[in-house]
């Protein structure tokens, strides 16, 4: 093989693992949840706001995204719209956003919470993947809604507000 070849052989490589990766990482298909227990986690925000899942008695929203993937734009502001429409009519439901990417900086992150409207939202930090693997996350943009029991009920990607209460509802809001 001589080295042109070898090279065009790598870029080719090269150029399928990143589109495999990146049709991965911004999926759009929807799924039912887990039945099975998840196991409860203590979290604290980047806010330093304490936070537990599963929430006590109450079903959460939990989204997962990074502030530079273009798909989680939607998905942040439809978390945000469901909260502030949660709150306005006082449904008994948790949200929290997942940053997946462990390098952003708080700052980084407050600006875009900010600027997709969804300040009010608890962020964490998944630092080391513990909740992206603990809840099976396989692509960015991803929804899940998790019961009081621990249960995850529903599983989907880039969610609309409507989706989301709805969601929370059959989980027990």
């Amino acid at each position: 093989m001589t080295s042109r070849t070898r090279r065009k052989a790598l870029h080719l490589a090269g150029a399928c693992a990143a589109a495999t990766f990146t049709l991965t990482a911004c999926g759009s298909a929807d799924s039912p949840g887990s039945a099975g227990k998840d196991g409860t986690a203590q979290l604290t925000s980047i806010a330093g706001q304490k936070i537990t899942l599963p929430a006590d008695g109450e079903p959460t929203a939990v989204f997962f995204f990074t502030s530079g993937c273009g798909e989680c734009v939607g998905g942040t502001q439809s978390l945000g719209a469901a909260a502030a429409a949660a709150e306005k009519s006082g449904t008994r439901a948790n949200f929290l956003a997942v940053d997946m990417d462990p390098g952003e900086s708080k700052d980084t992150i407050n600006a875009f919470m900010d600027y997709v409207h969804a300040e009010q939202v608890p962020t964490v930090i998944d630092t080391g993947a513990t909740l992206t693997q603990r809840y099976h996350i396989t692509a960015l943009s991803t929804l899940i809604v998790i019961d009081a029991d621990g249960k995850t009920t529903y599983r989907g990607t880039d969610p609309s507000a409507q989706t989301i209460t709805a969601q929370l509802k059959k989980a027990g809001a």
